[in-house]
């Protein structure tokens, strides 16, 4: 009996010792680093081109101005254009076609009026809001607000949603006529 225990407890440690681990499909990649952070793993769904409108030197707080935002719209895959406001806000939008505006809240009625007389195709308008400024007002047809802070992936998510809304908006047009 102790030599049947003692060539099962050889045989258990041979192949024990000589197994290799089988891993399914994204397991490895957890093993090495533990993982892939959101930040660098995200793409965009609908990448965008992003016109983001800094305010006025005046403003000392303005939650655009965050550099975390903007290189999170690069990382993404977002094509990032930064314009300071008011001045430069119509020339911008006149050079290039942009698909959505980041205002903050207090700029977003001038910048949808320099978006309806100067751009070619309207762009969607996401203001952003400071999340303790209390009660933020209905947001007006074709324009989204986005409350700060927000986890980055969030932010993300919304202009994924603002993109996918906009490419829906042409089937909505064609297929009701």
């Amino acid at each position: 009996m102790r030599t049947w225990a003692g060539v099962l407890v050889a045989c258990l440690t041979i192949g024990a010792t000589a197994s290799q681990t089988v891993s399914a499909c994204g397991d490895k990649f957890l093993l090495v680093g533990r993982g892939v952070s959101f930040r660098r793993a995200y793409a965009a769904v609908h990448p965008a081109s992003i016109l983001l409108v800094l305010p006025s030197k005046n403003v000392k707080s303005a939650a655009v101005r965050d550099s975390s935002l903007l290189s999170a719209l690069k990382l993404a895959g977002h094509r990032v254009d930064v314009v300071q406001q008011p001045t430069n806000l119509a020339d911008a939008l006149g050079r290039s076609r942009h698909d959505i505006v980041l205002v903050e809240r207090a700029d977003a009625s001038a910048a949808g009026e320099a978006a309806a007389s100067t751009a070619q195709t309207r762009p969607s308008i996401v203001s952003v809001v400071e999340d303790g400024s209390g009660q933020t007002p209905a947001p007006s047809p074709g324009e989204y607000i986005l409350k700060v802070p927000q986890r980055l992936p969030q932010i993300l998510n919304l202009l994924d949603d603002v993109m996918k809304a906009r490419l829906d908006e042409p089937k909505r047009t064609t297929s009701g006529a």
